[in-house]
């Protein structure tokens, strides 16, 4: 004989969810309690600071979805007037596209708060909430467990996104949080790397071309 139980929604948990269109962020997580960890809305704020292309008519650095890949964000080598909407940005921010996250279209924003840079409005941007960096999240959302989860939330078949709440809702676990000063000094020197290698590379490559025959 089937023997069923039947509770109300709030007894349910976090870990269920009854409308099959919405996906819970904290399930695939693999944490064993929901004390292991911390929601990531607690570490940083989402900022939505507009520049509008009609009332700005100053020239900006640029990113689109395609300049920040795997946590390093590519500078525009030229500032240009702005054809649509774009977010401000500023120093030590984290970018992510909410388009396509399989493409791990993640950045750390490393260049001094002085300098006029704006992203796609298909970014979200992650300001901390206290003065310490948040460097150490770049490898947490580029995590495979983070990335099955925006892979499991993402909505729409021809431009899949995923939500806001989807990326608030992330759970931090508490060894990475604990360990977030060090990693997020380990990030922050393989940016800069990445930043040396860049200057090396062009210099050497202005060096072949003026010895190339044109």
């Amino acid at each position: 004989m089937a023997i069923c139980v039947v509770k109300k929604t709030t007894n349910l948990g976090t870990q269920f969810v009854l409308t099959p269109e919405r996906y819970n962020p904290k399930r695939r997580m693999n944490l064993s309690v929901e004390n292991d960890g911390i929601l990531l809305s607690e570490i940083v704020t989402l900022e939505n600071d507009m520049v509008s292309s009609k009332k700005n008519s100053s020239a900006w650095y640029q990113i689109n979805t395609s300049d920040a890949m795997g946590g390093y964000l590519r500078i525009p080598s030229n500032p240009e007037r702005l054809n649509s909407n774009k977010k401000h940005i500023r120093y030590g921010d984290i970018i992510i596209s909410r388009l396509r996250p399989y493409l791990r279209q993640v950045a750390y924003v490393d260049i001094a708060a002085d300098e006029q840079l704006c992203v796609s409005t298909e970014f979200y941007v992650l300001r901390a909430r206290n003065k310490e960096s948040i460097a150490f999240l770049v490898p947490f959302l580029l995590s495979d467990a983070a990335q099955t989860v925006f892979a499991n939330a993402v909505e729409g078949s021809q431009h899949p996104r995923f939500k806001e709440d989807d990326l608030l809702h992330l759970i931090v676990p508490s060894q990475l949080f604990q360990e977030r000063g060090r990693i997020s000094q380990d990030v922050i020197s393989a940016v800069n790397q990445y930043r040396e290698y860049e200057k090396f590379i062009e210099t050497t490559i202005s060096h072949v071309n003026s010895i190339m025959p044109i």
